[in-house]
Parts: C-alpha cells; sequence; structure tokens
C-alpha cells in the first residue's frame, strides 16, 4: 500500500522536469524525503538522472523525448512509509589545531571570538545533512549558529584536502572527496566519509544527524593510521 502525498511536478524542458512534495504535514524534512524519493526513482527508471535538494528532486532524462508519463508513474508508487528515520547521533572527530590548510585564526579576527570560543560553539551543536552537494560526497550541514557565521572566501581554493570541514553562511560541510572549495575551513577530521570502495564510509546521507567531537593531532594521526 503506497502513501498518499500532494506532489507537483513541473516540466522545465524536453529533458528535464522537477518534483516538490507538499511537506506541511510531514514529519519528515524535505532534504531526507528527497533523497529518499531520488533513490527511489534511479531505481525504478532507465536512462534518467536524478539530483536531490532540499526543496525538489530534478529528473534529466537522458533519452529525448522524456518518458514523463513514466516518471511520474514511479513517483506515484513512492512510499512514503517505508523511510526509516534514524534518531542515532553519528560522532565525528574533528582536529581544530593546524594539520594542513586552516583559516580559524583568520575567522576568529573576522567573527571577534577566541578560537577556543568558535571551537566552542561549532562542537556544541547537533547538525543534520542537509544535502550532499556540488562533488561527490561534500556535506551541507545545519544549521550553523549565528555567533560564527561567516560568508564565502571571496578567492576559492583549487584545492582543498579531503577531511576539510568548513563553514560559511548558515552551514558546516565536510570535503570529503577535497578538491576545489570556497569555504574558509576551520578543521579537519581522519575519517573519509565518501569512499566508494568502503560501502561502510558512505553514512552521509540528507537527514542524518551528527556532532563534532573535538579531537587532538596525535588522535587524529593515530586514527589515520588505522585506516
Amino acid at each position: 500500500m503506497k502513501s498518499d502525498f500532494n506532489k507537483k511536478v513541473s516540466v522545465i524542458s524536453e529533458d528535464i522536469l522537477e518534483i516538490k512534495i507538499d511537506l506541511e504535514n510531514s514529519t519528515i524534512k524535505g532534504s531526507e524525503l528527497y533523497w529518499h524519493l531520488a533513490e527511489h526513482l534511479l531505481s525504478n527508471q532507465n536512462d534518467i538522472e536524478v539530483i536531490a535538494s532540499e526543496e525538489m528532486v530534478s529528473v534529466r532524462s537522458k533519452t529525448i523525448p522524456m518518458d514523463a508519463n513514466g516518471i511520474e508513474s514511479s513517483i506515484s508508487s513512492f512510499d512514503l512509509s517505508s523511510i526509516i528515520q534514524v534518531d542515532e547521533v553519528l560522532e565525528i572527530p574533528i582536529c581544530y589545531e593546524q594539520i594542513s590548510i586552516s583559516d580559524i585564526k583568520e575567522v576568529s579576527k573576522q567573527l571577534k571570538l577566541t578560537v577556543n570560543e568558535i571551537i566552542s560553539i561549532h562542537s556544541s551543536a547537533v547538525y543534520e545533512v542537509k544535502a550532499i552537494g556540488f562533488t561527490p560526497g561534500f556535506s551541507y550541514l545545519g544549521d550553523l549558529d549565528e555567533r560564527i557565521s561567516v560568508p564565502r572566501l571571496i578567492k576559492p581554493r583549487t584545492d582543498t584536502p579531503v577531511g576539510a570541514v568548513g563553514i560559511a553562511n548558515n552551514r558546516t560541510g565536510i570535503y570529503c572527496l577535497g578538491g576545489p572549495g570556497g569555504w574558509p575551513i576551520i578543521g579537519i577530521t581522519p575519517i573519509n566519509y565518501f569512499n566508494l570502495n568502503d560501502s561502510h564510509s558512505l553514512k552521509l546521507k540528507p537527514g542524518i544527524k551528527i556532532n563534532f567531537k573535538e579531537i587532538g593531532k596525535d588522535e587524529f594521526r593515530s586514527i589515520q593510521d588505522e585506516k
């Protein structure tokens, strides 16, 4: 038996459509719901690409004309009750000491807060994975305490280390794959949360809750050596 829900499907072009679901009476956050809907569509439709965000799912057809009726049929078969919500909070170790790149001292000056105050505020919150972002595995975590809200870097980096933890506006995020990045970096985790060769590493999905546990350089290296 499938769950009833109100949806709006908008055809954007001959190969792209967008799906929004009425979340007014839903206990499931949009980011989590759209992630599961994206997985459902990918398992039930061939020749499509799907992008899940906090507010919608975008579907791009690899063939033209797009099989809009088939896609809508797959949406209708999506069972909301199949979503298993997890209350457990994932603890992520983070070293705020400078291991490689770090902007925490510059952020401290910008915010007129001590480094220890920034660490305390950042590590005391419980965050929710809002979306998986612009590079594979990049996790947008919210909501960031407004006391440590800073803008993106004026000039983005071309290379950011794997595991770097950044902050920008009302989000904090983990550069699971490394690569280019425009967020000020305040710490780094020794655990790789996006390793395609290890299915157990793929833990950061929309709806998952996490908090950061502060560790020092020695513990950082010890955890790295175990991997």
